[in-house]
């Protein structure tokens, strides 16, 4: 299993590992309930739930349990039209009112593997936890940072087939966006070290549409600030940078010539590697501690099998192609 978190840090709940989060494959939608999960391969219905503030779905019941509703309990019904079957769960916890659903085809009624479907439905609403409101925004920026670990495993993916296929532009885009994440990432890790706390900077992990975030050279900067790299290393960035625009931005209307990108190429990958072992550094520095995104407490076991699957089920969230998808079993976890 694997674990996801509302987005807003509301609730908790466990879903298969081979089981993906719809939402934000919709283009342009926003990231809001219901939730939906359906299996990878051979997805026969989906699963959906939602969360609402109990006070508001259920005044009377909030009224009576002032300190929120301590035991969740399901209860079970279905609808049914020409076109879809729809199972629905009702149930309540802490100061949350819950609904889960799974649709199916009518056609597929009388279908065994829809009982079977079911089960693990059932499995996952039992797993729901609703996360104190005081710890909501540390779930929601948890979250967040494992998206971004997520997509950082993804570009690996895209970086490898860009070297295989020579791909030399390719390879220099996501370079950069690497030794960008890996600053992001040592940065977060340099404040919470200073700060000695679990709290994450999370600007420095995501950027939602519309915002402006910070931007790449910024990033040097803040890295330089914060110690993570010297005065070498940052002007070795910034010409990378400028390098990397030319290509980018000014191929067709410049001097430069495809053979100068193997060599920019060559560059940005060297740059990529020193990179990462200056935040292997700040990664092994916090392991000792017991706060941080990779101290005793919230850090994870790297020889944990069922995280590096977890890891894995995240990119593939990320890509969204078959190209790049692995093949993941819960069974295995």
């Amino acid at each position: 299993m694997k674990h996801w978190t509302e987005p807003n840090g509301i609730l908790l709940i466990q879903i298969p590992i081979d089981w993906q989060y719809l939402n934000p494959a919709f283009k342009g939608e926003e990231e809001i309930s219901p939730y939906s999960f359906q299996p990878y391969d051979e997805s026969i219905g989906c699963f959906q739930l939602s969360c609402y503030p109990l006070e508001e779905l259920a005044p009377k019941v909030a009224n009576a349990n002032p300190e929120g509703i301590k035991k969740l309990e399901w209860r079970e019904s279905n609808l049914e039209d020409s076109e879809f079957c729809t199972r629905l769960y009702h149930g309540a916890l802490g100061d949350q009112a819950l609904i889960g659903k799974y649709i199916h085809d009518t056609k597929l009624k009388n279908d065994p593997r829809i009982e079977e479907q079911l089960k693990i439905v059932r499995t996952i609403l039992n797993t729901v936890v609703i996360v104190p409101q005081t710890d909501r925004k540390l779930a929601a920026d948890l979250d967040k940072s494992d998206r971004f670990h997520a997509s950082l495993a993804a570009s690996h993916d895209l970086l490898f087939s860009a070297i295989e296929s020579e791909s030399y532009i390719e390879i220099i885009a996501i370079a950069a966006n690497q030794i960008d994440a890996y600053l992001r990432l040592s940065i977060v890790i340099a404040k919470q070290i200073k700060a000695q706390t679990n709290d994450i900077d999370v600007k420095y992990f995501f950027q939602a549409d519309g915002e402006w975030g910070i931007m790449e050279r910024k990033i040097y900067e803040h890295a330089k600030e914060f110690g993570i790299i010297d005065d070498e290393k940052f002007d070795e960035l910034n010409a990378l940078y400028q390098l990397r625009n030319r290509v980018i931005h000014r191929y067709v209307i410049s001097n430069i010539k495809t053979r100068d990108l193997v060599d920019i190429a060559t560059r940005y990958l060297k740059s990529l590697e020193s990179t990462r072992l200056i935040l292997a550094s700040f990664e092994n520095k916090q392991a000792n501690e017991d706060y941080g995104v990779y101290g005793k407490v919230l850090g994870k076991n790297q020889n944990d099998t069922s995280a590096i699957q977890r890891l894995h089920a995240g990119a593939n969230d990320k890509h969204l192609l078959q190209r790049f998808k692995r093949k993941i079993s819960h069974k295995k976890t």
